[in-house]
């Protein structure tokens, strides 16, 4: 009986791989929290002394919004409805080591009234205030505060032709919604109701980014009151994980940079000249770096 060798052919199949299904992504800041608080303080008075310890205690990063041209000296304050009150501002030598870990912001060279005056002078009190606050610190100035909350479009508008990126006001949104004019920036409240909001903030189930901007001036807390009550405010806000404590400049770098964000074909891409971005995909968070792109189908939360 003969026996034979049977051969089968082996037949290899290729398959191709596909691209991978652009997936949405989700916006977060830098440290993957959703939520955002600013501190800004106005005028530079020795109070911020205090004011600092406090926020440095809680990881929380305030920006101090100076008068270059008051630095130094000792004015006594008119005020209405109230006691004569003595204002002594910082010297123009501690800016660097006092303020080494907050950001330094511009609040007009004299305190100039905005509502008051020309053009031309209130560039010029803007620009002289950056330039000598720069001088000072060697830091680029991007952020001011206006005096007295004094502005309008126009006023804005002249403000954003001197290289600041943002300028605060003093009316309260009672929101913390990001701002729609970032030179014209309404804050959520002032400091004197801060506490009466800061459950509502921390509780909060937010999709979108959300922000906590508060103001007030240091010296206001020369009454034990309120001082009481901005160190129950950094107890309960201070110091935690979910929330991304910013400057106003840089929280605005990193705001504008999202916005500019181009979607197109599947892919999401960071047009920003200086600025990262962050997201979050499948539980992780990752970095988006500048001129370059992911592939994502929709940003969810923007």
């Amino acid at each position: 009986m003969k026996s034979y060798a049977i051969f089968y052919p082996l037949i290899f199949v290729v398959v191709q791989g596909c691209a991978p299904r652009p997936a949405n992504i989700e916006l977060v800041y830098p440290n993957g929290a959703k939520k955002a608080l600013i501190m800004s303080y106005d005028d530079g008075l020795v109070q911020d002394v205090q004011l600092i310890s406090l926020f440095n205690q809680h990881n929380i990063k305030g920006t101090f919004n100076l008068n270059s041209g008051l630095l130094g000296q000792t004015n006594t304050w008119k005020r209405y409805n109230a006691p004569d009150m003595v204002a002594t501002y910082v010297s123009k030598d501690s800016l660097v080591s006092m303020y080494a870990h907050h950001e330094i912001a511009a609040h007009g060279y004299t305190h100039l009234n905005f509502a008051a005056a020309s053009d031309s002078a209130i560039y010029n009190e803007i620009v002289t205030d950056m330039r000598q606050l720069n001088k000072l610190t060697n830091r680029g100035i991007v952020s001011m505060a206006y005096p007295f909350g004094s502005s309008n479009e126009r006023i804005a508008q002249l403000a954003g032709t001197t290289g600041i990126t943002n300028a605060r006001t003093v009316a309260s949104t009672l929101s913390f919604a990001l701002p729609n004019n970032f030179l014209l920036w309404h804050p959520t409240c002032h400091d004197s109701v801060a506490n009466d909001l800061a459950m509502e903030f921390l509780t909060m189930s937010n999709t979108k980014l959300a922000v906590f901007h508060v103001w007030g001036h240091s010296w206001e807390f020369d009454d034990l009151k309120r001082w009481d009550s901005m160190v129950s405010f950094c107890n309960t806000i201070g110091n935690r994980n979910d929330i991304w404590y910013a400057g106003a400049g840089e929280f605005t770098a990193y705001v504008t940079a999202l916005n500019n964000l181009v979607v197109s074909d599947g892919f999401v891409y960071n047009s920003s000249l200086h600025q990262s971005v962050w997201y979050k995909r499948g539980g992780r968070i990752r970095e988006l770096l500048i001129g370059k792109r992911i592939r994502a189908k929709t940003i969810a939360n923007l």
